[in-house]
């Protein structure tokens, strides 16, 4: 793990516009639990330099899904690899507005699987540890602001019917596009969800 953070740290750092790169989050003050995110800040002189080179800097890690987090009150991209082990980059010096909730279609059902998965993974691994009331909030947040609005009419009480109903839904869309999105993160996620003995 040790090789990750500095691999990392590594990768975006060779970039002309970026300041400096350091741990931090839970993992920098010790209070991490096993499955804990590696969140890591990064200053930056031109931030949307970076921010348009990010996949191409972090791309040896081979991640399995990225994405901006459209929620956060600043900018936060989100890296999964196999594992699954998640990986952040934090630009606290910037501020943004949450995003509305994602439509369903041919050119955003890709980030919108990319989105579930990441989330479910981070809800799994609150639940692993039992912290029920951040799995609650997040689990309501997950139905408000990605489930309802492709189509999930009720909202799932568990992460094994939060899977559910997202994988029969978004494979109706699929149908519905003439589309097909990758599975390699949900595999990869599923995986270390049934390891977690949080599913089937």
């Amino acid at each position: 793990m040790a090789d990750l953070a500095r691999t990392a740290i590594r990768l975006v750092s060779n970039h002309p516009a970026v300041r400096h790169v350091e741990l931090a989050g839970s993992r920098s003050r010790g209070t991490h639990e096993e499955l804990s995110d590696w969140d890591f800040a990064v200053a930056t002189s031109d931030f949307a330099a970076v921010a348009r080179d990010l996949p191409g800097l972090i791309a040896p890690m081979r991640p399995l899904g990225q994405q901006w987090e459209p929620l956060g009150s600043f900018p936060v991209y989100q890296v999964l690899l196999s594992g699954p082990t998640k990986v952040e980059y934090l630009f606290l010096e910037r501020s943004q507005r949450a995003m509305p909730p994602p439509k369903a279609g041919p050119t955003t059902l890709d980030a919108i699987n990319t989105h579930f998965w990441d989330w479910i993974w981070w809800i799994a691994t609150k639940a692993s540890v039992g912290r029920h009331e951040l799995v609650n909030e997040h689990t309501s947040q997950l139905f408000s602001y990605l489930l309802r609005p492709i189509g999930v009419a009720e909202p799932p009480a568990t992460v094994e019917a939060s899977i559910d109903a997202f994988v029969a839904r978004r494979d109706e869309l699929e149908r519905d596009f003439g589309i097909t999105v990758s599975r390699a993160l949900e595999e990869e996620v599923r995986a270390g969800i049934r390891r977690l003995g949080l599913a089937s």
